[in-house]
């Protein structure tokens, strides 16, 4: 018979696999319900703190993956109209100048420089059309059957100090569950 404790360290694995076969492939809109599934079953050995940015964290991964998508969409039907119509003149049209830009290097965006007081580009540190290590911080969450707090989610969220004091109170309780049960143990004896 299969233990909570190994079911949830199996679901931890399962979305850490999923995770990584979103960021390997385009056709991810099923794993991407499945990932959710798995998001509503109960963790308990995992602080609820850690399963709040861990949530949170995959739902910005999730939002950003959007964003992928569509410049995926977007260079498709360039690459199509390119192919459709070479001979074609090129007529004038208004638009952004960051779009202009991104139009030309994806992985680089408009930075103000305020040394030289101009903008200028800067190669981006995640490129916006590439899902590889789009769930970088989620998945460094996943321990050894629970969630914990990696050095990517330092980096990001600070130190865990919500964390350590969810685990403070969860001793506490566990000490004065213990306690009470050793009391009703005490006076069912007499």
């Amino acid at each position: 018979m299969v233990t909570s404790q190994e079911r949830q360290k199996a679901n931890l694995a399962k979305m850490k696999k999923i995770m990584e076969e979103i960021e390997s492939t385009t056709d991810d809109s099923d794993l991407i319900v499945e990932l959710h599934e798995l998001l509503k079953k109960p963790y308990s050995l995992s602080l609820k703190w850690h399963m709040i940015v861990f949530k949170s964290e995959i739902d910005k991964s999730l939002w950003y993956l959007e964003d992928i998508r569509k410049e995926e969409i977007e260079i498709e039907k360039m690459k199509r109209r390119k192919r459709k119509d070479p001979k074609e003149e090129l007529n004038q049209v208004n638009c952004k100048f960051c779009e202009i830009m991104s139009a030309f290097k994806l992985d680089h965006q408009m930075v103000y420089d305020t040394k030289t007081n101009q903008y200028k580009l800067s190669k981006s540190r995640v490129s916006r059309t590439t899902r590889e290590n789009i769930f970088a911080i989620p998945k460094s969450m996943i321990g050894k059957g629970k969630l914990q707090w990696s050095e990517a989610v330092k980096q990001k969220w600070g130190e865990d100090t919500i964390g350590q004091t969810e685990l403070l109170e969860r001793d506490l309780y566990n000490r004065k569950s213990m306690r009470v049960a050793c009391n009703n143990e005490d006076e069912s004896i007499f």
